[in-house]
């Protein structure tokens, strides 16, 4: 069992498949190794499954029924399970947060270059695993295309290959971030130490984006939060389950694989990544949803509502001493999104309204 757990590269896996081979071992009275001997392994297994679903919902039995199964693999034992007991059925959990599109946008427009390219990778639907492991020569295109470019990625808890692909907004802030980086380090995400960021460094990263941009949190703010929301815009555009998994690194059974090419992949990723951008507004100038036009309009109408806000901000100042304490400082609103810096603008309306009642 210890060569087994030493095997798995992420310490979070580690750590979750250890507790579901200690549950087995709670249920079987033996140690793992013992199923391996059994005739019928997965009959065991499917019995531990129906023993965990009288403590556990049907998620947590998911991820302590894995482990054993995964063990079993290792050591060469396929181990035969009913598909009807629904062992592999994942249901809707409101645990974690559910990220919207707008609220990437926000955490994305205040953002730095760097911060920004956190956000773009984020969108892959990879897990954070290997979103760390990224390598910058794998995105360090000769130009920028129109067409969206892809990069294939071992993924290392399934050990298959995800099917990224690059629009041409991301490729754009990498031919700007890219010359930026240690040359000598391969990583995308590089540390201090000549090496890439852990999962931790770059899961606190987002998180701090997130308290910047103002986002609240209903849930935990995981990285798999926009994995999440990868899959669930694939669903809503009709992509079909087989090409959103090979896209974010998810297994495909080999029967189905041979059925998908890579121009249904690309068509599909074009139409997700269409939903996806970060900066609305096209770069030929056309408008195409009604989301785009609140967006654009937003952004003109606060070119002159910015000397309207700090003009008002200054006077709340002034009406508190700030002037004649010396204290008066100029308003920065460069780390304010469009719509946070229109939700200050109508906060200080109505409080003038509520001054002169």
């Amino acid at each position: 069992m210890k060569s087994f757990l030493e095997s798995l590269v992420s310490d979070q896996t580690r750590r979750s498949y250890k507790r579901g081979l200690e549950k087995f071992t709670e249920f079987y009275k033996k140690g793992p190794k013992g199923v391996l001997k059994e005739k019928d392994a997965g009959k065991i297994i499917e019995k531990f499954y129906v023993w965990l679903r009288k403590k556990y919902t049907q998620n947590s039995c998911r991820a302590l029924t894995n482990p054993i199964i995964q063990y079993c693999k290792y050591n060469d034992v396929e181990p035969k399970i009913r598909k009807s007991l629904g062992i592999y059925r994942t249901t809707l959990t409101t645990r974690d947060h559910m990220l919207s599109v707008e609220e990437a946008r926000e955490m994305y427009e205040v953002g730095s270059l760097e911060e920004k390219v956190t956000v773009k990778t984020w969108l892959f639907g990879l897990r954070i695993a290997d979103a760390c492991r990224l390598q910058w020569k794998q995105l360090d295109f000769d130009k920028v295309g129109e067409e969206p470019r892809e990069v294939l990625v071992h993924t290392r808890k399934e050990g298959i290959v995800a099917h990224v692909f690059v629009d041409q907004e991301f490729q754009r802030l990498l031919t700007k971030h890219i010359p930026n980086l240690n040359q000598e380090n391969p990583y995308l995400f590089q540390s201090q130490e000549a090496s890439n960021l852990k999962e931790r460094q770059l899961l606190r990263k987002l998180q701090s984006l997130q308290k910047r941009a103002h986002i609240k949190a209903r849930g935990r703010f995981g990285w798999h939060i926009a994995r999440k929301l990868f899959m669930r815009t694939c669903a809503e555009l009709g992509v079909n389950q087989w090409n959103a998994k090979l896209m974010v690194g998810k297994a495909v059974d080999k029967s189905i694989r041979t059925y998908i090419n890579g121009v249904s992949l690309k068509k599909d990723a074009e139409k997700v990544l269409n939903v996806l951008r970060m900066e609305l507004a096209k770069a030929n100038g056309r408008i195409n949803s009604i989301q785009e036009i609140a967006h654009v309009a937003a952004e003109a109408l606060m070119e002159f509502l910015e000397p309207v806000i700090e003009k008002k901000l200054l006077a709340r100042q002034a009406s508190r001493g700030g002037e004649s304490l010396g204290l008066m400082t100029k308003p920065d609103l460069s780390g304010m999104s469009t719509k946070q810096k229109l939700e200050l603008y109508i906060k200080l309306v109505r409080e003038e309204k509520e001054k002169w009642r």
